[in-house]
């Protein structure tokens, strides 16, 4: 009888710990019968277990080629690979010759083909994986995609696989393959050009039609990214790939409009994807659709794991059609994840009730009960004190969260903005700067730094560097633009001041900003348009205290 190699290593493990001779029968010829091949062969497996990679291949390599096993001569090729040996080749051939229908082994060789820099080789090891793979049922272009992927910055993998592109030119598969692979090779216009091809020769592959979307997005061509995923779809109408592929594209780009139809359509082919239900109720929340939501969400509250999010999003509902106390209760169903964000939006419906302390108190707890949230729970705490008025404390509760989290960035630009509120610009600056120390690309910082200069100073230069610094960072940003405005105001600039603040008021129709430009006119002698500025500013907002003041102090009547 002859004893598998599994049987032998069991027996000599045995052995070798009860230090006993044992003798096993097999089969004449045996290459385990010879004791140097069976030292090499537990000298290796010994040395696998103490980690010694170097000492247990080249155990291995003694006996692969006589073994001829392939568990042999697969752990080797493994052990060979990680370490980088030059001769770990031999035992991928022999792997291959032993399982000529094993994927693994022509990877293997492939990869050490590349590596070597041998293109005829490869070449044979493509065509091989090639025919395994079919045998398999897998996709064998994929497979070679896969491998030469992983070798990207080899030169020799790029050679590969346009070769076997060129050698099946009329195959939309081998133009996809090529196209993946350039992909992962950040070649976008390699893979645009491939992709392209092999539209030209099947569109009824998805996968073509997603991957080339997600080509022209890296290459910044988001029109052309959302325009293949509607030509895509309009030749596969049917593909819920495609379909979600477009909606989540459409979210990313904040055309919640367009995702809520995508998501809609989803939603009435798959009713019972509650993934698909979740991403559409939220889509309705953004939207509004209130009575939709409320379907929605009624609807998921007793699946799994999305009990939390349906109440939440549900007390939502509620609060924004006009019901604060059926918001309230759902609001104190909310557990885990939206704990803290449903005790945040509890507090303000307390504090529209005129419940201050209660909402207050609310939030302390919770901070207790959530220590990870609670920075966040110390802003929101510092935001109903200062709208109550409550200057003093709003100081001393973020000097008592700076003492728990020092120099938090976020807890000292609050403290910052707070101390020019009360008219202490020392604390500002001095806040400011050491946010700006620990990030000095801190876009909103650089801005209140710099607007706060320009107009409580007369450091015009330095608050023109900082709001500089600001609009580069973020040129679309309104308050940006009206700081931009305000500064070139103050160091003497018209026309510069009216181009930035028309701009700002173009983006945002905020008070301050009106007010800004109002007085850039007035200074200009445009007394119409001033007075126009301030008057509709005054219609959206009869009390807006920045209009209202400019307006007193200008005399403007």
């Amino acid at each position: 009888m002859k004893f598998s190699l599994i049987q032998r290593v069991a027996a000599l493990s045995v052995a070798t710990v009860l230090l006993l001779p044992v003798a096993l029968s097999a089969d004449q010829g045996d290459v385990f019968d010879n004791p140097e091949m069976m030292f090499h062969f537990l000298a290796a497996e010994v040395a696998v277990g103490q980690g010694d990679l170097e000492s247990a291949f080249e155990h291995y390599m003694k006996v692969v080629p006589h073994a001829l096993d392939v568990d042999v001569a697969s752990r080797a090729t493994r052990i060979g690979l990680h370490i980088k040996s030059p001769q770990t080749i031999e035992a991928a051939q022999i792997w291959t010759e032993l399982a000529p229908d094993e994927l693994e082994a022509w990877q293997a060789l492939l990869i050490l083909r590349i590596k070597s820099g041998d293109i005829e080789g490869a070449d044979t090891a493509v065509e091989s994986l090639m025919q395994a793979a079919e045998k398999q049922g897998k996709d064998g272009f994929m497979q070679i995609a896969i491998v030469v992927s992983d070798q990207k910055e080899l030169p020799a993998a790029r050679e590969i696989i346009e070769s076997l592109a060129e050698r099946h030119a009329d195959d939309a598969g081998a133009q996809y393959a090529l196209g993946v692979a350039l992909f992962g090779m950040k070649d976008d216009a390699g893979a645009e050009t491939a992709l392209k091809m092999a539209l030209a020769l099947s569109k009824s592959d998805p996968r073509i039609w997603l991957l080339l979307s997600r080509v022209y997005e890296m290459q910044e061509k988001e029109a052309l990214g959302e325009e293949t995923l509607r030509e895509g779809l309009e030749e596969l109408p049917d593909n819920q790939l495609l379909r979600l592929a477009l909606a989540e594209r459409l979210v990313s780009h904040e055309n919640y409009e367009g995702a809520y139809e995508q998501f809609r359509i989803l939603h009435d082919a798959l009713p019972a994807n509650d993934e698909i239900s979740q991403a559409l109720g939220g889509l309705t929340i953004e939207l509004g659709k209130w009575e939709e939501a409320r379907e929605i969400w009624n609807a998921l509250l007793d699946k799994p794991g999305r009990r939390d999010r349906a109440h939440y999003f549900l007390a939502q509902v509620e609060q924004n059609t006009g019901n604060p106390e059926a918001a309230y209760k759902l609001y104190e169903k909310v557990d885990g994840l939206l704990m803290t964000d449903a005790r945040i939006q509890m507090s303000r419906l307390l504090v529209e009730q005129g419940k201050v302390e209660e909402a207050l108190k609310l939030l302390t707890v919770q901070r207790l009960l959530s220590p990870e949230d609670a920075i966040r729970l110390y802003l929101e705490e510092a935001t109903v004190l200062s709208e109550e008025g409550r200057d003093i404390e709003v100081m001393e509760l973020l000097d008592k969260a700076l003492e728990e989290f020092p120099l938090h960035n976020d807890l000292l630009y609050a403290r910052a903005l707070q101390g020019e509120k009360m008219g202490d610009i020392g604390i500002l600056e001095r806040d400011l700067r050491q946010v700006l120390e620990q990030e000095p690309d801190h876009a909103q910082a650089l801005n209140a730094l710099g607007y706060t200069l320009a107009d409580e100073t007369t450091r015009y230069e330095e608050a023109f560097e900082l709001i500089s610094k600001a609009y580069a960072l973020m040129p679309d940003s309104a308050a940006i633009l009206d700081s931009m405005g305000w500064v070139h105001y103050r160091r003497g600039n018209l026309d510069e001041a009216i181009e930035f603040l028309e701009k700002a008021a173009s983006a945002d129709d905020d008070g301050e900003i009106a007010a800004h430009l109002g007085e850039v006119y007035w200074a200009r002698g445009w007394r119409d348009k001033a007075m126009k500025v301030w008057m509709d500013a005054l219609q959206r907002d009869p009390e807006n205290p920045y209009v209202v003041s400019t307006m007193e102090r200008l005399q403007a009547k």
